[in-house]
């Protein structure tokens, strides 16, 4: 048993060992495991399809932030809602978060976050 959990503490040093030459880069420039570096990195950059680098992915769904002065902010959700609706002009408007704040002069605000 200790013997088997010092050849897997033997083992890992090893392991990391590796990592560290990978990492801690020491060849000198004369040799051949440099020059294959070298090339795999000029392959990598010339060779690889422009596609891959090319994000035209769907962004995520844009959200809008209205700041609401406590005397308007509702606790009642559908009440909210629709004063949100009407403020915005967006009859499909849905609330995702409120959150209590405090402003500069110390009162409190609601930030209403809606997509």
């Amino acid at each position: 048993m200790v013997e088997s959990s010092i050849s897997k503490a033997v083992g890992r040093s090893l392991e990391m060992e590796r990592v560290k030459r990978i990492i801690l880069w020491n060849h000198s420039r004369e040799t051949s495991i440099y020059v294959i570096f070298c090339l795999l990195i000029v392959a990598f950059i010339f060779l690889t399809p422009k596609s891959w680098f090319d994000k035209r992915e769907r962004l995520a769904t844009p959200t809008l932030r209205l700041v609401v002065q406590a005397s308007d902010f509702s606790p009642d959700r559908p009440v909210l809602e629709k004063k949100v609706r009407e403020l915005i002009g967006d009859p499909d408007a849905v609330i995702v978060e409120t959150r209590e704040k405090k402003n500069a002069n110390g009162e409190t605000v609601y930030e209403v976050e809606i997509k």
